[in-house]
């Protein structure tokens, strides 16, 4: 008498169950991999609510799903000519290699438009700096032969960078990036109001300005004192950010308190 697992494992391997002809070997293949290359932007899709102005599947895009399917299609048809497999193990077998292309291919993608979106935000934030009459300081050199915007090396990629920040925030909220998102790491400025050789001057400069801020209405601006390098900063609260948003609070403090501020980069730890 025959057990329970042999009638299950007879049952599973009946020829009628199983698929041998080259065409619908091409045809589980090609479906598979559409599934895995559109499924992701389609979801991603339903998960955006203002989709106005994004298209998730371009025509291109839409072109290379179709090959690379044509593709990853015949080369399941070649491996597994005539060789009899139930339809559900090839498709599962499938959808695994052009799932890791096409998440190359997308985060390719998304770090090359997030380069160029970066690159235009730096521009503009150098004309607006230029026309607000702010200047702006790049960040200092934080060893021999190693500047503070380097980039690109495999330790970022692993570990983002660290800059001097403060928990205090400023008059205007800034929106933290996704810690799951692709991310630039780009050079961090400090709004600057005014210098000192030593920390008794800075705190001393920081107390006046305080005091000297207090009469004008509205929210009060937070001042502190930070060293960087042989020097003494008296900066705006809120730590270091983007130059796009360091410039955009400095002309809302220079237009609201009627100071002169300077944007002044923060070397990498």
């Amino acid at each position: 008498m025959s057990r329970p697992d042999e009638e299950l494992t007879a049952e599973t391997a009946r020829p009628s169950d199983l698929v041998t002809a080259p065409i619908l070997k091409f045809a589980i293949g090609a479906v598979a991999s559409l599934c895995a290359v559109l499924v992701p932007r389609l979801l991603a899709s339903l998960a955006t609510r203002d989709q106005a102005n994004i298209t998730f599947i371009t025509r291109e895009y839409a072109e290379l799903a179709v090959l690379l399917s044509s593709l990853v299609g015949i080369v399941v048809a070649i491996l597994e000519w005539r060789v009899p497999r139930a339809p559900r193990d090839t498709f599962m077998t499938t959808l695994g290699i052009p799932a890791i292309l096409a998440g190359a291919l997308s985060a390719n993608q998304n770090a090359g438009a997030l380069q160029s979106a970066t690159r235009t935000q730096e521009l503009l934030a150098d004309k607006l700096g230029q026309a607000s009459g702010i200047a702006i300081e790049s960040p200092t050199t934080t060893g021999p032969g190693k500047s503070g915007q380097e980039h690109g090396q495999l330790i970022d990629v692993l570990v983002p960078p660290v800059y001097a920040s403060s928990a205090q925030t400023t008059g205007r909220p800034i929106a933290a990036p996704s810690s799951l998102a692709i991310r630039i790491n780009q050079p961090q400025y400090l709004i600057v109001l005014d210098r000192a050789v030593t920390r008794q001057e800075a705190e001393t400069k920081a107390s006046q300005l305080t005091q000297r801020l207090a009469a004008t209405p509205g929210q009060p601006l937070p001042v502190q004192v930070q060293q960087q390098d042989a020097e003494f900063l008296v900066v705006v609260g809120g730590g270091a950010h983007t130059k796009a948003d360091a410039l955009l609070e400095a002309i809302r403090v220079k237009n609201t308190y009627h100071l002169n501020p300077t944007l002044v980069g923060v070397p990498r730890n």
